[in-house]
């Protein structure tokens, strides 16, 4: 283990992956001896100051082509900041769980970053869940009907994970040790 490293981890979640995999990160931060902040954007109770920490984590989801708006507003109202120091967007979306669909997830960071006129040192792509419980006629009929269809069942009807723990936790390693 390196020097021990003060990190934000700043998270939007709409069905709850994102937070699940924010809370992966930090708990693999934590276990490497790093100290860690954990919150979520959605949250203006928290008394959040950027200035504070050595490394920030910025994680989102992607949603009818978006990142979240919260996430986009945080990122844009502490750009200044997050550009000051090291950084690394996590996006989590199922277009970055196949390669067909990879350049489609890259797309949503492109759009992100240059709304937000953030540049992080580091991006991960990491693929979501699906989770049609939560999903209106509307949305299951979107994600049955778009470019994710082939790799999709037809019914949609239980939670299916695509997020890759193990590359997840490397790359989130890397980052601090970087």
């Amino acid at each position: 283990m390196g020097a021990r490293v003060n990190f934000l981890i700043a998270y939007a979640t709409t069905e709850g992956q994102t937070d699940k995999i924010a809370r992966y990160m930090a708990a693999a931060l934590t276990e490497d001896g790093h100290e860690v902040r954990f919150h979520n954007v959605s949250d203006l109770s928290g008394g959040l100051t950027v200035t504070d920490y050595d490394k920030v984590i910025v994680a989102g989801s992607v949603h009818s082509g978006k990142h979240q708006p919260d996430l986009e507003l945080f990122a844009f109202a502490n750009r200044e900041r997050l550009n000051q120091v090291p950084g690394l967007l996590v996006s989590v979306s199922l277009a970055a769980a196949f390669p067909d669909t990879l350049n489609e997830a890259r797309g949503y960071v492109d759009t992100l970053l240059e709304a937000t006129h953030w540049k992080p040192a580091q991006v991960i792509l990491i693929a979501g869940a699906v989770k049609p419980g939560n999903y209106d006629w509307f949305e299951k009929s979107a994600l049955l009907e778009g470019d994710l269809a082939g790799h999709l069942n037809e019914d949609l009807q239980e939670t299916r994970e695509f997020t890759d723990w193990g590359a997840l936790k490397q790359q989130v390693a890397e980052f601090a040790r970087s």
